[in-house]
């Protein structure tokens, strides 16, 4: 235990800030892709699942699960959002100083914080779920609800330990504990909303009853099953969040703690009291600037949901019209009854999560940049270090922009193609498709933020980003109202606040990035040069598309399309020379790959 526990202490001093970011970057970002496909295949498999069971059973089964989720978010996001990544900086700062007691009184701080949390938040959501359902008018959505409720315990018990081993730099355990959850999700989570959805269903088709229950209406019986289904589904992300918050238990007490004689040759650590209220003057803020940007969306759930049940109530005709031909009669009854209710509202709102799920795909990868780059940019910031620091803002900036801007635009220019290649309800892919145009662009700005503000937030400069989201948040609310409230726009006009908010957020972030790390980054590199090689990709996406579609079948010609999309952005990016050779080393037989591109001058 001694030496690993040697070889973790020595990792985060010796590595240079560029290195560090790249190593713990790339981890992480290779668990995150895993997870983010393991949740797309979990999501699109649930959507395609009940789109077997019937008309629009696709939408409400996933608006269930989003309704679950929205209420899910902020309350999980105050009980972790702002601690764990208090705990990375303030341990990556002590190390960076060698006050090794410090880093052991850190943790001890954070168990019963999180523990007193996770009660907290799991009985405030628990008890919360049953005055939330008729806020937005689901009443469906309370038992998945209730079953999502522990999963706000078991994340803040994971949360003791990925913010300790990330502030070590060692981002391996949270990668590792990500994929645990999100597989047993998927894998548990599918299997048991299947067998509810079909035992239940044949149950009602011999007794009239599900599991017992007696109904009025087919249509009661049918959607409270689906609830159970969609419960079950929740109950895969519960067990699954359990198995993750083991193995990094298990992994902290076998090789994580600090080395005893590192703790004989530091230096006395701060007071208990003096510890704790550093961290809380540093988790504050920053979790109250999580906590605003997942209010956003939670805002957004009630207030879309609302307009669109009301413009089916006063403009039934209107929303029929949008849906001419889609198979959604049913959703929006002539004579609404609380056995046949309106459920327009939240089967549209399950659409626009289907969307949302390949957004969040680009969001969680550059999420990454800004989760690594936190202690980097601390550390340098602490030592005054320019060009530390400059390489690893610059570090950030170029590899969420590569991501962010070919996703981004690919997303929009293949809106219609991509949702027919993933998912099999007609209603969704149409729909889908006329939100996921500007969702896509909306995907630029979203990934950009969150890592600009981690690095604000790096050196210093804490109470930003809450500031930021605040304002954004009040763009977002008004301009979304405004759209969606048009019954010819509906649902096409929810993520428009999104891009304006998000654009505002970026242009203003990034000036006081500058302002206050006094680092002014190359925005050639960074910026133009994906930017340039991602209008290429699109533009040939697009082209190969339109070519392809004609002369074989749609699926096979999105995903052509999609790989010479690829390879046109790859070419692109090497002929302009956005990669560096830091950034090529960390990729699989990495040095072999950069010693040919800068035999050819391919790289900078």
């Amino acid at each position: 235990m001694l030496s690993k526990g040697k070889s973790s202490i020595n990792s985060a001093q010796k590595e240079s800030a560029s290195q560090s970011f790249l190593k713990g970057a790339a981890i992480l970002s290779a668990s995150m892709v895993i997870v983010k496909i393991l949740g797309a295949v979990y999501k699109i498999v649930m959507t395609n699942l009940y789109s077997m069971f019937g008309e629009q059973y696709a939408g409400l089964g996933m608006g269930l699960f989003n309704n679950a989720y929205e209420i899910y978010i902020p309350i999980f996001t105050i009980a972790t959002a702002g601690f764990p990544i208090a705990v990375s900086r303030l341990i990556s700062e002590s190390v960076s100083q060698k006050r090794y007691k410090d880093v052991q009184l850190i943790h001890k701080i954070s168990i019963p914080f999180f523990v007193t949390m996770g009660v907290i938040c799991f009985a405030v959501m628990f008890f919360g779920s049953f005055y939330y359902i008729n806020v937005i008018s689901s009443p469906y959505s309370l038992i998945p609800m209730l079953f999502l409720s522990p999963a706000i315990l078991f994340g803040c018990l994971e949360s003791i330990y990925r913010g300790y081993f990330e502030g070590m730099r060692n981002m391996t355990p949270t990668a590792i504990s990500e994929i645990i959850e999100a597989a047993g999700k998927m894998v548990l989570g599918l299997i048991v909303a299947y067998s509810v959805m079909k035992i239940g269903l044949s149950n009602y088709l011999e007794t009239g009853t599900v599991f017992g229950l007696q109904f009025k209406t087919e249509t009661d019986a049918m959607y409270t099953l689906l609830s159970f289904s969609v419960a079950g589904a929740i109950f895969g992300i519960v067990m699954g969040s359990f198995a993750a918050f083991l193995y990094l238990f298990i992994k902290y007490k076998r090789s994580g703690s600090i080395p005893k004689e590192y703790l004989q040759n530091s230096i006395d650590a701060r007071t208990k009291r003096e510890t704790l209220n550093k961290l809380i003057k540093t988790a504050i803020p920053i979790g109250l600037g999580a906590f605003v940007m997942s209010l956003s969306s939670w805002i957004d759930s009630i207030v879309i949901q609302n307009v669109l049940k009301d413009m089916a109530v006063t403009n039934r005709e209107g929303m029929l019209a949008s849906f001419q031909g889609l198979g959604l009669e049913k959703a929006i009854p002539l004579n609404p009854t609380e056995s046949n209710p309106i459920t327009i509202q939240t089967v549209l709102w399950g659409y626009y999560g289907s969307c949302l799920t390949l957004m969040q795909v680009v969001t969680a990868v550059t999420q990454v940049f800004g989760t690594s780059a936190m202690p980097n940019v601390t550390s340098a910031y602490t030592r005054g270090n320019k060009t530390e620091l400059k390489n690893s803002i610059e570090t950030v900036l170029r590899l969420t922009m590569m991501v962010a801007f070919p996703a981004g635009l690919g997303l929009s220019v293949l809106a219609k193609p991509i949702l027919g290649l993933l998912y099999g309800d007609p209603a969704l892919i149409e729909v889908g498709s006329r939100v996921l145009i500007i969702m896509g662009l909306t995907t630029i700005v979203t990934s950009a933020i969150t890592p600009i503000c981690s690095m604000i937030q790096g050196v210093g400069k804490v109470n930003i980003p809450l500031y930021l989201y605040s304002g954004g948040i009040i763009v977002k609310v008004f301009i979304t109202w405004s759209f969606v409230s048009v019954v010819s726009i509906n649902i096409q006009g929810a993520t428009a606040g999104s891009l304006v908010a998000y654009t505002l957020m970026c242009i203003v972030a990034m000036y006081l990035l500058i302002k206050y790390s006094g680092v002014m980054p190359n925005l050639l590199s960074t910026i133009v040069k994906p930017l340039g090689s991602a209008i290429c990709c699109a533009a040939a996406a697009f082209f190969a598309h339109m070519l392809l579609e004609n002369i074989m079948n749609g699926k096979i010609a999105t995903i052509l399309s999609i790989v010479v999309a690829v390879v046109v952005y790859v070419a692109a990016l090497l002929i302009l020379r956005t990669f560096t050779a830091a950034e090529i080393k960390f990729l699989p037989k990495g040095e072999k790959i950069a010693k040919v591109l800068e035999k050819y001058h391919l790289i900078g």
